[in-house]
């Protein structure tokens, strides 16, 4: 009997051991499980609904509890406002609101390629019809109200609709389309939840159409053909035509499918020189690009890489001369429709560039425009500044790079010659601050900062700030952070 006693007392004491340890693992969960802040439950009520259209991955989380608006009942997420009406009937009674109209943005939807998907004369970007087809097109998504833009202040491709936004970052993988934060930027002041930088919704002046975004996408996208510094417009042959920073493209004006790069480089007078025969092979570095017959010219294999991987000889057009030296680590090849540059003193994955020809077209077939750049005063409120470091996670015992780019506030044209300085933020509150090169002709500026000592610990956030020495009564700044991270 004494046993089995004991045998009871220490069963219970287990137990009650086994449910304290249950309880605080609970309390512990619980924590870790906090509903982040400035966010809701999901009402009830659009639970289902939510979930159909992808739940919060796709919406993102509820930033306002349930309150009733306009006869019926809504509830903000971070990108939509969710509405149910009682009073309808089957699928009507769920909708997201127009809060696209109330943004101020409005494109004519003239400007329609010979393919793809086309929604009441806009062209839908190809990589957000999967998105647009999963929220059932015009029923959730409401009419397109932009064609595809550029938007240089964040970097992505984005496009407007009535009831939600989408966006890719060119920094991301292609296909990796997502939501622009409508509900946080129609919401306001009245919610307490912050969407993410990349996500914010920016009805500026900053964003062109691009009626050619797809083609350059496949081509390797605007990191290799540069930015745009036009809107699309009618050239003096009736084509539609748009100057980027390295190329010039053109159209049937009712076909933006059927792009075609001018051939900038013989426009602009490039040097050129008469084929000859063939004298070296890969062995040698090059390959040879016969022309005429027997005759051609010889092409590096970092150049003929390069050409390869963005479009072929199609698109680069025949070369023009051999491979000339431009100064002490840079070699100059063009083509009919672009130049490379070789810069032996970069990175291995930033030695073949293309030269910014466009920007000089730019200037000779528009010369108002270009007197009007030289006539630019640079102020706080003139221009617009992007700042990026070039690993956004780093190990302690790397360096990191800094690229800036300036543009003019009006008009996305790149800004030349302008300076600025680059500060550190460290966890302890000291700065360490550097001077940024000029700015190039393509409004470019990058400089490359060796590995901070002692070493930071891991998970270390770095935040930097970069300001242009410009005479202003305005901050001209940009800041943001990057981690490091040991761990691959």
């Amino acid at each position: 009997m004494m046993l089995a006693k004991l045998l009871r007392s220490s069963l219970i004491t287990a137990l009650l051991l086994l449910a304290i340890l249950l309880l605080a693992s609970c309390d512990s969960t619980s924590s870790t499980l906090a509903p982040e802040a400035g966010t809701y439950p999901v009402d009830p009520v659009f639970r289902e609904f939510y979930s159909s259209l992808g739940g919060r991955d796709t919406l993102g989380p509820a930033i306002t509890a349930f309150f009733n608006f306009r006869n019926k009942e809504c509830q903000y997420t971070q990108n939509v406002l969710m509405c149910f009406d009682s009073l309808a009937q089957g699928i009507a009674r769920f909708s997201l609101y127009p809060l696209g109209d109330s943004l101020g943005i409005y494109e004519e939807p003239g400007l329609s390629a010979g393919g793809g998907l086309i929604v009441d004369g806009y062209t839908i970007y190809e990589e957000f019809e999967g998105l647009y087809h999963q929220l059932n097109g015009p029923l959730y998504v409401g009419r397109p109200i932009t064609q595809p833009r550029y938007n240089v202040s964040k970097d992505r491709i984005e496009q407007y609709f009535q009831n939600v936004g989408f966006y890719r970052s060119i920094h991301d993988e292609p296909g990796n389309a997502q939501l622009l934060s409508y509900g946080v930027y129609a919401c306001s002041a009245d919610c307490r939840f912050s969407a993410p930088q990349s996500a914010i919704v920016t009805a500026d002046s900053a964003s062109l159409s691009q009626p050619y975004l797809s083609q350059l996408v496949r081509l390797g996208g605007l990191n290799v053909f540069g930015m745009p510094l036009t809107e699309p417009y009618m050239a003096a042959d009736g084509s539609l035509e748009q100057i980027y920073e390295n190329v010039v493209l053109y159209s049937p004006p009712d076909d933006t499918n059927n792009m075609r790069l001018r051939p900038t480089a013989m426009t602009m007078g490039m040097p050129a020189a008469a084929p000859a025969a063939k004298l070296y092979d890969e062995s040698q570095g090059v390959v040879f690009y016969p022309v005429e017959g027997d005759l051609g010219y010889h092409v590096p294999l970092q150049f003929d890489h390069f050409i390869a991987q963005h479009g072929g000889r199609e698109i680069s057009g025949k070369p023009l001369a051999e491979v000339q030296q431009v100064n002490e680590t840079n070699y100059r090849q063009c083509f009919e429709n672009y130049c490379l540059i070789f810069d032996g003193s970069a990175a291995e994955s930033l030695q073949v560039r293309m030269e910014a020809l466009g920007l000089e077209y730019f200037k000779l077939t528009q010369p108002e425009q270009a007197a009007k750049a030289n006539e630019f005063e640079v102020k706080a409120e003139t221009i617009r500044i992007v700042a990026n470091a070039g690993s956004p996670r780093i190990p302690s015992n790397q360096p990191q790079r800094f690229d800036v780019y300036v543009v003019r506030a009006e008009d996305n044209q790149p800004v030349a010659g302008v300076e600025s300085q680059l500060t550190l933020t460290l966890p302890d509150g000291s700065s360490l601050p550097y001077a940024m090169p000029p700015t190039d002709s393509q409004g470019r500026a990058s400089l490359t900062v060796d590995p901070i000592e002692p070493p930071l610990a891991n998970g270390t956030v770095v935040s930097f700030k970069v300001c242009l020495n410009v005479p202003t009564d305005g901050e001209a700044c940009t800041s943001d952070s990057y981690l490091i991270w040991n761990f691959k």
